[in-house]
């Protein structure tokens, strides 16, 4: 199953000196174990373990995780698109905090700090893939891939954006999971849904 989740709080633009002149860097919270998230799943802390080794083992190596602008609907890394690299994260309790520098010289990273300069909150969201026990939210067979650059929505139930994202890929015969959770909670989210799923069918016939 792919996975996403969207952490927006706590994650701060930096700014440090080093050799070759000033670098920009997002860190904040990128994941929480043992406590069902906003999208109820619960991630074990040994699998967040896992991804705090995989990050750092991977910055040591200067072979470091990519991150990109918005979430594709896919599991592999588009350079085009990249804004960032993980260069560091750690195990704080049940909390897992990364540190990710923008990568200014590339196109999309520009794009990014153009918008941290302007005062823009900029939020992260993790991308894997896994198995989700119904019942419990339970995440296994977890496997991380990356950390994105997504917009912080202004109001909580901002969705036409999302429900398109979904209609697409349900379109190409992806799993709608994200979508389905909205639904099962949220009525403003079932209006949008009614409405563009009317809009998808009605396109299927013009």
């Amino acid at each position: 199953m792919f996975l996403t989740e969207d952490h927006f709080d706590s994650v701060e633009p930096i700014i440090e000196q080093a050799e070759e002149g000033k670098k920009t860097y997002l860190t904040g919270v990128m994941s929480v174990a043992e406590e069902k998230n906003r999208n109820g799943r619960i991630y074990s802390k040994d699998d967040l373990k896992k991804v705090e080794a995989q990050i750092n083992d991977a910055a040591k190596m200067n072979r470091h995780i990519l991150g990109e602008i918005s979430h594709p609907s896919t599991l592999e890394i588009n350079l085009e698109n990249v804004v960032h690299r993980l260069v560091e994260a750690r195990m704080e309790g049940n909390k897992l905090m990364f540190k990710a520098e923008i990568l200014e010289k590339h196109p999309k990273g520009a794009i990014v700090k153009s918008l941290l300069d302007s005062g823009v909150q900029i939020g992260v969201s993790t991308r894997g893939s896994g198995q989700v026990n119904e019942n419990t939210g339970a995440v296994s067979n977890y496997r991380f891939v990356t950390l994105d650059c997504v917009s912080v929505p202004s109001c909580p139930h901002s969705y036409p954006t999302t429900i398109q994202e979904q209609l697409e890929m349900y379109g190409r015969g992806e799993i709608i999971t994200d979508l389905s959770e909205n639904l099962a909670h949220d009525p403003i989210a079932q209006a949008y849904f009614q409405l563009e799923m009317k809009r998808f069918i009605e396109s299927l016939y013009t």
